[in-house]
């Protein structure tokens, strides 16, 4: 009997030890994504929406992350494992006039742990925004930079007026 006892003692002080460590909740801290929000050039603290919007990436086997949306604010990430990313923001996607700018964003990384069962996430510091120049072709006017680090999602990151 007193086995039995020491058994189920020991089995019990065993499950009181164990921790819910082994599954990354909502809760926690994850990668943010960079802010993205657009502004009137002629008013730059109101926003203006932009029609048909599409966001691909730059790569040989580019990959939609925004499709055909009207929307005056996104939010996309940014590479991880690399100083830049590059996106080709396109207006009026589908209709008779479209425009393609490319939008260079550029940053360092810094990874830091969160828990055991969600690693790391990766924060980015120091951001700046480009576009590649068309001349007057560009549908981008300028791009502004609110915070130079993205933490989390909670603010506007980059204001890109148009």
């Amino acid at each position: 009997m007193i086995e039995r006892l020491l058994v189920f003692f020991i089995l019990f002080l065993s499950i009181l030890g164990c921790t819910r460590d082994d599954i990354c909740g909502e809760e926690n801290a994850t990668t943010p994504l960079v802010i993205i929000t657009f502004n009137d050039i002629i008013n730059p603290t109101e926003r203006k929406s932009v029609t048909n919007l599409t966001v691909e990436t730059t790569d040989v086997n580019s990959k939609e992350v925004i499709s055909s949306t009207t929307t005056d604010s996104i939010a996309i990430p940014l590479r991880n494992a690399a100083e830049l990313t590059q996106y080709r923001f396109k207006k009026g996607v589908g209709t008779a006039s479209p425009n393609t700018d490319i939008v260079t964003i550029t940053y360092t990384t810094e990874d830091i742990y969160v828990n055991r069962a969600c690693a790391f996430k990766t924060i980015y510091r120091d951001i700046a925004g480009s576009r590649q120049s068309e001349g007057s072709a560009n549908w981008i006017i300028q791009i502004n930079t609110q915070t130079l680090d993205i933490i989390d999602e909670t603010q506007t990151h980059i204001v890109i007026l148009h």
